[in-house]
């Protein structure tokens, strides 16, 4: 190891003028890449938060949970449903098939 860095110092200029062509053309490469400031990229991924102060856990499950995991079933495209019940609120995570 010590013996390329020996060999880098002995040779400074070769190094530097290398050092330079690579942060041109990296520069230059920066700036031919096409790039958008916001693109369209669609998450296959909802959450549905349901707040109701006071709640248990196994009541958000029961009144909260349950009856909204049967209504959100027939949804389309739909690939995975997890849901999450703790105090004071439920979430429910869906997952989407995603198309190309």
């Amino acid at each position: 190891m010590t013996r390329l860095i020996d060999a880098a110092f002995s040779r400074m200029r070769v190094v530097m003028t290398a050092f330079v062509l690579i942060i041109v053309f990296g520069f230059a490469a920066f700036q031919s890449i096409p790039r958008e400031a916001e693109p369209d990229i669609t998450a296959p991924f909802v959450l549905v938060t349901m707040p109701l102060p006071g709640i248990s856990p196994e009541d958000g499950e029961r009144l909260l949970v349950r009856p909204t995991e049967l209504e959100l079933q027939s949804i389309e495209g739909l690939k995975q449903m997890d849901a999450l019940a703790y105090d004071g609120a439920a979430q429910i995570i869906l997952e989407f098939q995603t198309t190309i």
